[in-house]
């Protein structure tokens, strides 16, 4: 069995844990603890899949301003639980949690376009990015 649910106090630990064992992990700075912590700590939400044993599945990581729109950071779920619905489902539940005026928006990894379109999210017009110029 899996529990969904928005989780406050998440550890840098966990997040590495579970990122690290995704693709979306050589994209992070892992190796920097407490850089992690705080990206944490500064998420307005995040949502977690964690099966019985209380092992991390899979999470949501989210800025939002709960009126208009949610910008998803993260949807990570580890190797070898992709598959099983859980990416759908972490979505599915950020958008319960959010209610029905919110959009949420995210870029996807190249690989993963084909998730989102076959999930029924739809792809915007235009995307622009800043670049952070410090990547550690």
């Amino acid at each position: 069995m899996i529990t969904y649910a928005r989780e406050d106090g998440l550890t840098a630990a966990d997040y590495i844990a579970c990122v690290g064992a995704t693709s979306l992990g050589q994209g992070r700075p892992l190796a920097n603890t407490d850089r992690i912590q705080a990206m944490l700590d500064n998420a307005d939400l995040v949502v977690t899949a964690r099966d019985a044993d209380g092992s991390l599945l899979g999470l949501f990581r989210a800025v939002t301003d709960w009126h208009w729109v949610c910008y998803c950071i993260d949807l990570a779920v580890v190797e070898g639980q992709q598959g099983k619905h859980i990416g759908q489902t972490l979505l599915d539940t950020a958008t319960a949690l959010l209610g029905p005026k919110v959009s949420i928006v995210l870029l996807s990894k190249p690989n993963a376009e084909g998730f989102y379109r076959h999930i029924g999210m739809v792809e915007p017009m235009a995307a622009f990015m800043r670049p952070r110029t410090d990547r550690s």
